[in-house]
């Protein structure tokens, strides 16, 4: 069959026709903006793309599966209307085409569904097990950000954004996970949901569609989870993880850098992550060694295999270090976030200066729902620097800059041998790590 993916170069996207073309469709695609390293990905997979929005790319097209990208008015969209082309959702074309035959895991939440995913990925394949993983992210290694894999589990990042158009549920809607971990629940994505309770029933229509015999794991940390729980849940297995409390729990080792991970009275083991740092990221990893565990993985194993973890891409991502200063790149868009990825950094270097580069690309930051809670997100840094308009009403000591060129300027200039600088934006920055590495380099 020829499928025809419309907005291919977008992570899910890219990453389901990747799927489709090793099932053998003949996969072509299309994307107002074709970019690394998707774009290369997806031509080792034999896709053939155009950067257009043509409406002829259709001819010929036996399925046409619409990124949640496009909307009305797009003249591909408005043939497949017209002429009542066939057209389906890229989450519903998973379901259809990958998902219906395995058993799946979906990773949930605001903060931390690619680095999850990517460490069950991780800790299956290392004790053996050869799961189907669909990421939102680049893996490290030169991994593809999808396998289809031989395993019965299929391990996926479930987002809570809109499924297409046409269909406004949350994509996770369609995955009918047997097992659903929920890392956390914040207000986000200001474009679509009007406020926390809107976000919190497309999370209880995630667990509608849990099995009585399939199991929900979720952070204790988050009051929004636990009502999400409340509305209604009907899986044979509930558990709880956290800091200090939970059926799964970590507790702090002396020197504040490791954890001691425990179920219930047993004693899993000591957990270190070096490529993945951060309170953030070692309740990602108790969150993945208990969803693991309810898909047969021993704990002691998954734990070992966690700490081997190379991390992801652009998440506490280290770059390299140019003329004495060290450079890491990170996703954060939020405020969690960010304040979570400064905090890992401090632990990780405590006697460095913390310089941090922040770009706001996403609706919710750029629309300022965020703006209260802004300036108490970086408060552990010791300089900052904002590329665009100050949206929380007072620069605070914070360095606003109207664009990259002027914030690479005076960053750099600011920078002195051994400072760590971490950029923070989910868009690609407009190459501002090349453009550090030369002012500082050029010093």
């Amino acid at each position: 069959m020829r499928i025809h993916l419309l907005g291919i170069c977008g992570t899910f996207m890219g990453a389901l026709a990747q799927l489709l073309a090793a099932q053998g469709h003949r996969v072509t695609g299309s994307d107002r903006k074709c970019y690394e390293p998707m774009l290369g990905r997806l031509r080792q997979a034999g896709i053939d793309i155009e950067e257009s929005d043509d409406p002829r790319q259709l001819d010929g097209a036996e399925c046409i599966v619409i990124g949640n990208a496009l909307s009305r008015g797009h003249p591909c969209v408005e043939r497949c209307l017209r002429e009542r082309l066939p057209f389906v959702s890229g989450p519903e074309m998973l379901a259809r085409s990958v998902l219906a035959e395995r058993r799946v895991i979906a990773v949930a939440g605001t903060h931390g569904k690619t680095t999850t995913t990517a460490m069950l990925v991780h800790l299956f394949r290392s004790c053996g097990r050869s799961v189907g993983y669909l990421v939102g992210g680049v893996l490290p290694d030169g991994a593809p950000s999808a396998d289809a894999g031989a395993d019965e589990w299929f391990v996926i990042e479930a987002d809570e954004y809109d499924t297409a158009f046409f269909d406004k549920r949350s994509k996770f809607v369609h995955y009918r996970p047997e097992i659903a971990l929920l890392n956390n629940l914040e207000f986000d994505h200001a474009d679509i949901f009007d406020d926390l309770g809107a976000i919190e029933r497309q999370f209880n229509h995630l667990l509608r569609t849990v099995p009585d015999c399939g199991a929900v794991l979720y952070s204790v940390h988050s009051d929004a989870l636990a009502r999400v729980v409340a509305q209604g849940c009907w899986a044979e297995t509930v558990e709880t993880f956290g800091e200090g409390a939970g059926d799964w729990r970590l507790a702090p080792v002396s020197d504040g850098v490791g954890y001691r991970a425990l179920h219930g009275a047993e004693d899993i083991g000591e957990l270190r992550m070096p490529r993945a740092p951060g309170r953030h990221n070692a309740l990602n990893a108790l969150g993945a060694i208990a969803a693991a565990a309810q898909a047969g993985v021993s704990p002691r194993e998954a734990l070992a295999a966690l700490n081997d973890f190379a991390g992801v891409r652009r998440r506490l991502e280290v770059l390299g270090e140019v003329g004495g200063v060290l450079l890491i790149d990170d996703f954060a868009h939020h405020p969690s976030a960010i304040r979570s990825s400064i905090e890992a950094v401090r632990l990780r270097h405590p006697g460095a200066r913390l310089l941090v580069l922040i770009e706001p690309r996403s609706n919710s930051m750029r629309s300022g729902v965020h703006a209260d809670t802004l300036p108490a997100s970086w408060a552990g840094a010791d300089a900052v620097w904002w590329c665009g308009e100050d949206l929380w009403g007072g620069s605070g000591g914070v360095h606003v800059c109207p664009d990259v060129e002027t914030l690479v300027q005076e960053a750099a200039a600011f920078a002195r041998s051994g400072d760590i600088v971490l950029t923070m934006s989910n868009g690609p920055f407009e190459g501002v790590h090349e453009q550090l590495r030369t002012r500082l380099a050029g010093r």
